[in-house]
């Protein structure tokens, strides 16, 4: 049986995922070069061959169902893409741009070297103006160490099963062209400042003057010209951004010879201390529940990639209506258009940086903090898999460039430098580096275990016991970032191998039961304590984790939809309440 979504039954190979991919810097000149393309895996030392091409759907990883091909890269192998295509540019300068390839590439266009990239998270973009013709031939060098090398991997392992799941390779999101001009807007950064009205725009490129334009509703409220790239617009009255009103304001930027279009939403995120002394997560200075949901980000048919815009709306619109209120983005970064559409849809997001070094010794992250020791310190690399000085620095970069591409999402509210252990280090001084680079947001500096007391969040994960605040113990914002966890296997909708799960289900009733008990014993009961959020594992099923509230094709619901959102009104109420 091959599994596949409704979105993935209808794709069209020719033409997927057609959207425009980076909507906080958005222009007309847009140019998709999603569709076939071919590909072959070589050896490292040689060269493809012109006999050896095979047919590949981009961009959809190498070895998922929509790519069209089951074959895997392995360490030390070369996959290579290429595509043929006609272009006209219509302006000085053209730009190929790649929204994420993992994990090293190189990029040739008409035979020459036009740049490459490291990392396989981060979009990134190529001037190709001094290669680019008619009529056109595009390679990609790409290789992939997968949980064996040095660069963040997340989920993904060669020897998969369990909580670990299939690999990706090669080019898993779009792939895009757009012509400039010479005074083009390189770079937008917008940060609004909720306490004073302010809004800041930062500006990159090569013209010489900008107006900026703030519309609400249509309506231009300011405008202003900046000739250095930076200006500050005062709002006297504004609308709060928040999950019940996800609010956002347009940006219109024009330029001499170039105009651009973005948004921001004005939202503030911190803590303070409740009438009982319990520190609450406050949104827009007031306490807000975070009702929330471990997403994985995998797709049954595109593995890291969503079938389809319409599946990743869909998906969101489904966790909102349920009246989850937040998601937790589980050791992996999303395409740019998943945060817009959370943006839009008022679901708060927590950020987790993707993990990398290895191999892990399970003694230590698992084992130990099973029996109770967790707080060991962290600067001990080689017990962490981080023993490589060049691995850290790796990780260090991809942190950054994570931190700088998310910046202007209106939704994300928190940073997660490490997950459980997995190739953590230095986890207090990473937090402090998160703060330096984006003092706005919050950071969970340690989610799970080995909590070195930095951070924003006492950030526990409790699955085989019931969970249970304890106020006083930490002045810090106590979150439950992981629990749950149930398992039901619905027949027909699941390609699981060996089920796996924290507590196993024979039908969707007794599931559902159990998840309503759960919540009222460990999440209501502990509000008035000082429990501030809680996130539940997980979205959806995921090869042989059959814990997702959706089915791994997203056809089925386990769980019944108005009691879910009956739950989660009670949880938000009752912190409200408190």
């Amino acid at each position: 049986m091959s599994l596949m979504s409704p979105w993935g039954e209808k794709l069209d190979p020719t033409c997927p995922l057609p959207e425009y991919p980076r909507m906080l810097l958005q222009r007309s000149s847009y140019t998709n070069l999603n569709g076939m393309w071919e590909f072959q895996i070589t050896g490292s030392s040689e060269k493809y061959r012109e006999d050896a091409w095979e047919r590949i759907c981009v961009p959809f990883a190498l070895g998922s169902k929509l790519s069209l091909t089951d074959k895997q890269l392995q360490p030390g192998q070369v996959l290579w893409y290429r595509r043929r295509f006609r272009y006209e540019a219509r302006l000085p300068h053209t730009l190929l741009n790649f929204e994420a390839v993992d994990q090293v590439c190189e990029v040739f266009l008409n035979g020459l070297p036009v740049g490459g990239h490291r990392g396989g998270y981060a979009p990134f973009s190529l001037d190709v103006s001094g290669a680019v013709l008619p009529s056109n031939e595009l390679i990609v060098r790409c290789t992939d160490d997968s949980d064996t090398g040095l660069y963040a991997y997340g989920k993904q392992r060669l020897k998969h099963g369990g909580m670990w799941y299939t690999p990706s390779s090669g080019i898993w999101q779009t792939v895009w062209m757009e012509d400039v001009s010479d005074g083009y807007v390189q770079d937008i950064q917008i940060q609004a400042d909720y306490d004073t009205g302010d809004v800041s725009f930062q500006l990159s490129g090569n013209f010489s003057q900008a107006v900026i334009s703030v519309a609400e509703d249509r309506k231009i409220i300011g405008r202003g010209v900046t000739n250095d790239g930076t200006y500050v617009m005062h709002l006297d009255r504004f609308r709060p951004w928040s999950p019940d009103d996800p609010f956002l304001y347009d940006v219109y930027v024009q330029t001499e010879d170039d105009t651009i279009k973005s948004y921001f939403g004005m939202r503030k995120f911190s803590a303070a201390r409740d009438a009982n002394g319990c520190t609450r997560f406050c949104l827009n200075g007031k306490p807000l529940f975070l009702s929330g949901l471990l997403d994985q980000g995998y797709s049954v048919d595109g593995l890291m990639t969503y079938p389809s815009d319409e599946a990743m709306e869909y998906e969101l619109s489904t966790i909102r209506a349920l009246g989850f209120n937040m998601l937790r983005k589980h050791v992996k970064v999303e395409c740019r258009r998943w945060y817009y559409h959370c943006d839009q849809l008022g679901i708060l997001v927590m950020q987790d940086m993707p993990n990398g070094g290895g191999p892990y010794q399970d003694g230590v992250t698992l084992v130990w903090p099973t029996l109770g020791r967790r707080r060991i310190r962290d600067d001990q690399y080689e017990k962490f898999g981080r023993a490589s000085e060049t691995g850290r620095k790796i990780y260090y970069a991809e942190l950054d460039a994570m931190l700088k591409e998310l910046s202007g999402a209106v939704s994300v509210f928190a940073w997660v430098p490490f997950n459980e252990g997995w190739g953590q280090f230095d986890s207090a001084a990473v937090t402090q580096h998160i703060r330096q680079l984006d003092p706005v947001r919050l950071v969970d500096s340690a989610s799970g275990w080995f909590d070195q007391k930095a951070g924003d969040f006492n950030s526990r994960h409790v699955y085989f016991r019931p969970f249970r605040a304890h106020p006083g113990r930490d002045e810090r914002i106590l979150l439950l970032s992981e629990f749950g966890g149930y398992s039901y296997l619905e027949p027909l909708h699941s390609e699981a191998k060996k089920l796996y799960g924290y507590r196993k289900y024979k039908d969707r009733l007794m599931l559902d039961n159990a998840v309503q008990d759960l919540y009222q014993k460990d999440i209501l009961a502990q509000i008035p304590k000082g429990l501030c959020g809680c996130i539940y594992t997980q979205v959806s099923d995921v090869e042989d984790e059959c814990n997702g509230l959706f089915t791994a094709d997203r056809r089925i619901l386990k769980i019944d939809s108005r009691r879910m959102r009956r739950i989660n009104e009670k949880c938000i109420r009752g912190a409200i309440s408190e």
